[in-house]
């Protein structure tokens, strides 16, 4: 270290790799606390953790749509230092700094240059690490961010591999990765094992293969086995294998605009095709400048970057999804042509990331409009696609300042967005955070009236994502599941939630306002969990209103309605019409 500090050019190549770390932490203090959303997934998050720590059993007792490593690590947590949403975000930062890393070697494995590479992996994480409930600190699952990174990680461990010793290291980091979520099993196995099978010998590659293969099957297989395909199918991660029509089409209408012709025009091509094409004239405009003219633009194109600042949203920066698709294949077909020519190891990087990237964007295709989903299926493809333009421009120093503007605007897009949002500072037990004024002012109000009408250790179903509430004032979760929306809850579940409220009643109910925009206007009692609700209205009495008098229902909850049961225990003779 001390030798690289004393030369000029030592001391730039460690600026460019301190870059993406520098972009990461300005992200991070300036978003601090504001990156749990209550009444989306960040509840489930906090609540299974504890749940495990408590003693209750993943998927048996506790409903989780991933695999078993995350929640486990949790809750280990939890158990070990106590109820704080602290000790999980601290652990979430840590895989977020090892996925900076990962992806800052992963660019320069692809990027002409440090100084490129450092530039294209920083703006990959000004765009992508801070969006709205997708933020690394605190993402919609942990189990994704795990996943994500574990496969970074796991591909660059095999790159880098000049021993048997090193791929049995890559190896278990892909089976440890393969077994966070059921989708992430083809990725982690294909990707890193591809550039082993490619770099390495067979055995030795054969050897990684059979532990991380080994690995995923006991993450997988143990839960199966121990209870059953159709407990999993309802309770574990067997339900990724079923996508919900509601889902295709939220796929649908984000994707193309719609199914039809006219509607691809004014949606899939105006906004990625169109784009691409303009992106493409920049690239040939770079290419055919000569170094004068290359001086002249870099201050010109870091201006132009750093303006993108004021364009509505990052709709444009999908523009990049059909052209990192584009290289990525064919990074894929040149690694077959030099494998057939016995050079297998020359496109070993471009064909790993093409295996472990393409997935990701055809599962999750939301891309930069869609920050939840971005923040990990995003990333790379960025990588990909800024790398290969870099590689066929001649003015390179005024390509690494054009990305460069960008990162800035990015950078001051999440700070006026995230950081001087208006919001208020929340204090619970476990829980100190930001949240939305009208949100504030209910979660502070429910936990109060939760405190004094259910007893400590009581039961409570809190609707449709309890773990927050459920997190902060300590009561428990009646029922399996951490979240009731559509996708989550099929007619046997609901059987389930039916006999449970028979048998072992909760304290209460709470029925917060919070919306569905996605699955349309259905609320609970009208159109969702009907069946359920007219059980409830039979045994239980809407007796308090918590929140009110702020803007209609949106993704944030700031009203709900306190159920407690009908007085002796008997049935409401007309159950109570809920709007």
């Amino acid at each position: 270290m001390h030798a690289i500090l004393r030369t000029t050019a030592g001391r730039t190549r460690l600026v460019w790799a301190l870059l993406p770390y520098a972009v990461f932490f300005v992200l991070y203090a300036a978003t601090f606390q504001r990156w749990v959303l209550p009444f989306e997934d960040s509840g489930r998050e906090m609540n299974t953790a504890l749940r495990l720590a408590e003693g209750e059993v993943l998927y048996r007792d506790v409903g989780y749509s991933y695999g078993p490593l995350p929640p486990l690590i949790d809750g280990f947590l939890l158990r070990t230092f106590g109820r704080s949403l602290d000790f999980l975000v601290a652990w979430r930062t840590v895989v977020a700094l090892l996925g900076v890393e990962a992806l800052r070697r992963l660019a320069r494995r692809l990027a002409p240059g440090e100084s490129l590479a450092a530039a294209i992996s920083s703006f990959a994480i000004a765009a992508c690490a801070f969006g709205v409930g997708g933020s690394w600190p605190f993402p919609y699952s942990v189990a994704a961010l795990m996943g994500t990174v574990g496969v970074w990680w796991a591909l660059e461990l095999a790159l880098a591999s000049e021993s048997l010793r090193a791929s049995l290291v890559a190896g278990a980091v892909a089976g440890l990765a393969a077994g966070t979520k059921l989708e992430f099993l083809p990725v982690a196995l294909a990707g890193p094992l591809l550039v082993l099978g490619l770099r390495r010998s067979r055995k030795e590659a054969i050897m990684a293969g059979a532990l991380a293969v080994g690995e995923a099957g006991i993450a997988f297989g143990v839960p199966v086995l121990a209870f059953g395909t159709d407990l999993m199918r309802r309770q574990g991660f067997l339900i990724a294998l079923d996508v919900p029509e509601s889902w295709r089409r939220v796929y649908e209408a984000v994707l193309f605009g719609g199914m039809s012709a006219r509607a691809f025009a004014g949606g899939g091509f105006l906004e990625v095709l169109f784009p691409s094409a303009l992106a493409v004239g920049l690239v040939l405009l770079l290419s055919a400048a000569g170094e004068g003219l290359g001086r002249l633009l870099t201050p010109l194109l870091f201006l132009a970057g750093g303006l993108t600042f004021f364009s509505s949203g990052n709709g444009w920066l999908h523009s990049l999804l059909p052209l990192a698709a584009c290289v990525a294949t064919g990074a894929l077909v040149r690694a077959a042509i030099e494998w057939r020519r016995g050079n297998p190891s020359r496109c070993a990087a471009a064909a790993g990331v093409a295996l472990v990237m393409l997935p990701a964007l055809l599962r999750q295709p939301f891309f930069l409009r869609n920050p939840v989903y971005a923040a990990f299926s995003a990333p790379l493809a960025l990588v990909v696609a800024l790398a290969w333009l870099a590689r066929r421009v001649s003015a390179r120093p005024a390509f690494t300042a054009l990305v460069l503007g960008l990162c800035v605007a990015q950078i001051g897009a999440r700070v006026e967005g995230i950081g001087l949002a208006s919001l208020t500072f929340v204090k619970l037990p476990g829980a100190s955070l930001f949240l939305l004024p009208s949100e504030a002012r209910f979660v502070t109000g429910a936990a109060r009236v939760i405190r004094e009408t259910v007893p400590e250790g009581g039961t409570l179903g809190i609707f449709p994502e309890p773990g927050f509430l459920l997190f902060t004032t300590g009561r428990k979760n009646p029922f399996v599941d951490e979240l009731f929306v559509p996708g989550i809850q099929d007619a046997e579940a609901e059987d389930l939630m039916i006999r449970r409220l028979r048998e072992r009643p909760p304290d209460a109910l709470l029925v917060t306002n919070r919306a569905f925009p996605e699955f349309g206007g259905a609320v609970y009692a009208n159109g969702l969990l009907d069946r359920f609700f007219l059980e409830v209205s039979r045994r239980y009495m809407p007796v308090r209103r918590i929140g009110g008098g702020a803007t209609p229902p949106a993704r944030h909850a700031s009203e709900g309605i306190l159920f407690l049961a009908a007085p002796n225990g008997s049935e409401n003779k007309e159950p109570s019409r809920r709007k």
